[in-house]
Parts: C-alpha cells; structure tokens; sequence
C-alpha cells in the first residue's frame, strides 16, 4: 500500500511537472510570438524585428524585459497618423488666407483687412477684375501684375493729390474703384 501511494504520488508529480512545463513552453513561444508582433508593428528594420525577438526568446523573462525598456515608444500606425495630422493642418494652414501687410487671418472675399486696414485686393488695370496680392498675374485675363502693382501705387498717390484738390473728384474715383470690386451683374433673363 505504501508502495502503491508513492507510485500515485510520483504519478501526479509526473503530471504536474508535465503540465507546468507545457505552460511554460506554450508561454515561452507566445512571449516570442507576441514581441514579434510588438516590434513588426513598430519598426520596418529586419535586423532590429531579428534580435529583439531572439532577446526573448534566449533569455525569456529577462529578455521580455529588457525589450519592454529599449522598444519604440510609438507603433508605425502612430507615427502615420502624426504624419497625416500634421499635413492636414499644413494644408489647412496654407489655404488659410493672410492678410499680406499684418498677417490676420482674412476672408477670400474682403477687401480691406479689419485689423490693418490695408487692401487686400485691388482691380487688374488690364481687365478690371478684383485679383489678390499675392497673384504674380490676374487670373483672368493673365495680365503681368508686378508692372501693374507699381503703376497702381503712382496711380493712388495721384488720386490721393487730386483728393486734396478735390472732395468731388476724390469720391468719384472711390465709387469707380469700389465697382472694380463689385461682381458683374447677371441678366435678369434666363432662358
């Protein structure tokens, strides 16, 4: 009976050991599997994928560790997502129009910029058409607009002379300016 107690015994121990080393491995493989994965999902460096998943997997526990402490803080799918956020804001940034004298930001269809009160658009001499500062050439009619820009600047130094002169003249030329930047009237007839 006693005998066949220790056999029992050194059975279940058998079992156990069996049992716990099993776990042990399943747990040893899925450590590697699971830091190959880790290190795939931060890094496109073959080498660096290699050695970190040998590290666990040569030195299991320790080497879990010590790859947790020198892995990369961010995975790829974060780092492309920054990337992706920062463009956009860039983009937004860019097509997000400045007053060209302070730098507020302005609206597409003003004229004057609230905050400076310098003018944002001004009528293309060749075609009469509202055009920004920063065109090089009205868009309309690709008139070159630097040669125009220094005849407008004599032009309303001329004006500002005559309005010295002349109250009537003056706001004449100011309602002749203001109708370049109007829109052109539609025709009340559709067909």
């Amino acid at each position: 009976m006693l005998a066949e107690l220790s056999n029992t015994i050194a059975t279940l121990i058998g079992i156990f050991v069996a049992l716990l080393g099993a776990f042990l491995f399943a747990f040893w493989i899925a450590m590697g599997i699971w830091t190959f994965n880790d290190i795939r999902s931060r890094t496109r460096d073959w080498l660096a994928i290699v050695l970190a998943s040998l590290l666990v997997l040569v030195f299991p526990l320790v080497g879990l560790v010590l790859y947790m402490m020198v892995r990369p803080r961010e995975t790829l799918a974060d780092v492309f997502d920054r990337a992706l956020e920062e463009e956009s804001l860039l983009r937004e940034l860019e097509s997000t129009l400045a007053c060209h004298h302070c730098g507020l930001p302005v609206q597409d269809h003003w004229n004057f910029c609230s905050n400076c009160h310098s003018q944002l658009r001004y009528a293309c001499s060749n075609c009469g058409k509202a055009i920004r500062h920063e065109w090089d050439i009205c868009v309309n009619c690709g008139a070159d607009q630097i040669e125009q820009e220094a005849s407008a600047a004599v032009g309303r130094a001329n004006s500002r002379h005559r309005a010295d002169a002349s109250p009537a003249t003056a706001t004449r030329e100011m309602a002749d300016s203001e109708a370049a930047f109007r829109p052109p009237q539609e025709s009340s007839q559709r067909s």
